[in-house]
């Protein structure tokens, strides 16, 4: 029983002391600032060997051509295989608004299927792409 209180001591003793090593820091890079408060994630999605995250960031207010400021997005698309040292890519489309992911499926294990749509002149337009670790593209299904 002693030797169970004194090792239980020890271990709430390693566990503050590895605590008191954290290091906070405020980021003053103004880009990284902007960046990581702008953007938001639509999306993610994982196949057998690959894992799929969808985000758009804001442009300038105005940038979707409306007198109230409203603003276009641009839609990243970041790719990675499963594996230690995994392949990545990241795809961009530009100038988009208001997007929405309406599904995204596999056609295999290395590729999904992602449809969305996007409004253009009071419009909605429907996207549909094909995406790889190496490509994407627009596609048809």
């Amino acid at each position: 029983m002693k030797s169970i209180i004194t090792i239980f001591g020890i271990l709430i003793f390693s566990i503050s002391f590895a605590q008191s090593n954290v290091e906070i820091e405020t980021i003053k890079d103004v880009e990284t600032i902007k960046l990581l408060n702008q953007i938001e994630l639509l999306k993610e999605f994982k196949t057998e060997n690959i894992s799929i995250r969808i985000y758009q960031i804001g442009n300038e207010t105005g940038s979707a051509g409306f007198n109230n400021g409203e603003i276009t997005h641009n839609v990243y698309f970041a790719v990675s295989e499963f594996d230690e040292q995994p392949n990545q890519s990241l795809f961009q489309i530009k100038n988009l608004y208001a997007v929405e992911i309406v599904k995204i499926e596999s056609k295999n294990s290395e590729c999904s299927l992602i449809e969305l749509t996007y409004t253009e002149n009071k419009n909605k337009i429907k996207l549909r792409l094909e995406l790889t670790i190496s490509e994407l593209k627009k596609a048809s299904w």
